[in-house]
């Protein structure tokens, strides 16, 4: 996609008169379109975000922006995070069966995404187009993406801005790590690096992929550095030779099942009952037939995910020690779900 003029980014992009949107921003500031959002990090503090109120004009251009024109723009086939089609679990895949590993995370990724920089990068694919004798094209996309002079966490269109930004820097780094026979893959700030040499934990690589990322402003985050050897675990997945959810990542499902087991599956109400006296204080109080349903009909699909389909939807014949145990996790969500009445 490239904007050459603005009946096409009128016609293709908004579909309606620029002009229309400049004066209703006018009336509704841009400022003003946006609330603060605190969300608990994993391990310690929060995050703010800054997300938009859906019915603002903002957030109906900012929309229109992402769907008809970023969405079209070619990003890097390291990125992972907030891509279509691709997951998780397929940023972990290319790791499996690697003796080294490093893992590397990109210091306030957002934030150091600053508006001239982003122009620069905008202007590949939109032309110098004047839209008055005050404002270009340019200008006004920019205005609408950006917070403060930078990209803000929680904007529609910043995810998959920060892909388009850093396609550059993917290119760069995924050629470094090929001098080395090394793989990388990259989910939002979270770059991840697998090997068979021990060269992937020396400082010489560490420097390089630093050097890459300081010459557009980003940072590696010290305290979240991990190098370690013939597995991983990152956020509920244990990587190796195969890729397998960790206990922490299935202890719920598991008490669930328990509890079902425990119930003898003879009807919900059993179920339910067995939950409420099993889970802790805190954990009970979301126990009731909408929540276990959602929970399970999202985890079933979380974990069909995981398994090795083929193009046409079907298992091999041999599959690893863990697929096998996914699959018995799923025979005993959909066993659970049978019992769950049909009109929750």
């Amino acid at each position: 996609m490239h904007i050459e003029n603005l009946l096409k980014f009128e016609s293709r992009v908004i579909r309606t008169n620029i002009t229309k949107y400049i004066e209703e921003l006018k009336e509704k500031k841009i400022s003003d379109a946006y609330f603060e959002k605190k969300v608990q990090k994993k391990k310690q503090g929060t995050r703010t975000l800054q997300c938009i109120e859906s019915d603002h004009i903002l957030y109906k251009i900012q929309r229109q922006l992402k769907n008809n024109f970023f969405d079209y723009i070619p990003l890097s086939n390291h990125a992972y995070g907030y891509v279509k089609g691709k997951s998780y679990f397929d940023y972990l895949a290319i790791h499996k069966n690697k003796k080294f590993y490093l893992r590397l995370d990109i210091k306030d990724f957002f934030s150091n995404i600053k508006e001239k920089k982003l122009r620069n990068t905008l202007a590949y694919y939109i032309n110098d187009i004047e839209v008055n004798p005050e404002l270009k094209l340019i200008d006004f996309v920019l205005n609408v993406v950006t917070l403060n002079g930078q990209l803000p966490q929680g904007a529609v269109t910043s995810p998959v801005l920060s892909n388009i930004f850093f396609r550059p820097l993917d290119i760069r780094i995924s050629r470094y790590c090929k001098k080395f026979g090394i793989e990388y893959s990259r989910y939002v700030d979270d770059l991840l690096f697998s090997s068979d040499s021990l060269f992937i934990q020396k400082r010489n690589f560490f420097n390089g992929i630093c050097k890459i990322l300081k010459s557009n402003g980003f940072s590696i985050n010290p305290q979240k550095v991990i190098k370690v050897k013939n597995q991983i675990s990152l956020n509920g997945f244990v990587i190796g030779n195969d890729i397998r959810l960790s206990r922490k990542k299935t202890a719920r499902l598991s008490a669930i099942i328990y509890c079902y087991q425990r119930s003898k599956g003879k009807n919900i109400s059993d179920l339910i009952s067995t939950m409420k006296e099993h889970f802790k204080m805190g954990e009970k109080e979301k126990v009731n037939l909408p929540w276990l349903h959602n929970y399970l009909a999202g985890y079933r699909s979380f974990l069909l995910s995981m398994l090795p389909f083929d193009s046409a939807g079907v298992l091999p014949e041999l599959i690893s020690e863990g697929n096998n145990k996914i699959l018995f996790k799923i025979n005993q969500i959909e066993k659970i779900l049978d019992i769950i009445p049909v009109e929750i």
